[in-house]
């Protein structure tokens, strides 16, 4: 694939990721103190993560994809909360670029992420509209 140096070059189909990630006591506890949320005990006891633990990783797998994108302001987002991610799993992420489209002289990059446990159930399936700056 050629290099992807700005708007034009994003194809359809792009893939962003696999992101790996183990749902262990450091990610829990620092995903915690970012989204301050103060009693995580009920969520430890029955060994769920909160629901959408892992979203902040989209952003990160689309800056990934795309070294030459400046910013990715947020417009717009869907989540599917499918199975809980359970406390101690290990879940993989797999996003694509699926449209993209210009309003009012802005580019626009819609991107589905997809966030499957060990087994290959799927936990969560996420649309989101981001504006693309170069």
């Amino acid at each position: 694939m050629n290099e992807i140096k700005g708007y034009e070059d994003i194809p359809i189909g792009m893939e962003m990721g696999p992101l790996e990630l183990t749902m262990d006591d450091t990610f829990f506890d620092e995903r915690m103190v970012s989204i301050q949320w103060l009693n995580n005990a009920p969520l430890k006891s029955q060994e769920l993560m909160p629901p959408g633990i892992t979203i902040v990783n989209h952003a990160k797998m689309k800056f990934m994809a795309l070294p030459n994108m400046k910013a990715s302001i947020w417009a717009k987002s869907e989540h599917e909360f499918i199975k809980p991610i359970k406390y101690g799993s290990k879940v993989t992420i797999r996003g694509k670029v699926i449209e993209k489209f210009e309003k009012r002289g802005r580019n626009y990059v819609i991107s589905e992420y997809e966030t499957v446990d060990e087994n290959g159930d799927l936990l969560l399936r996420s649309w989101e509209t981001g504006l693309y700056v170069e």
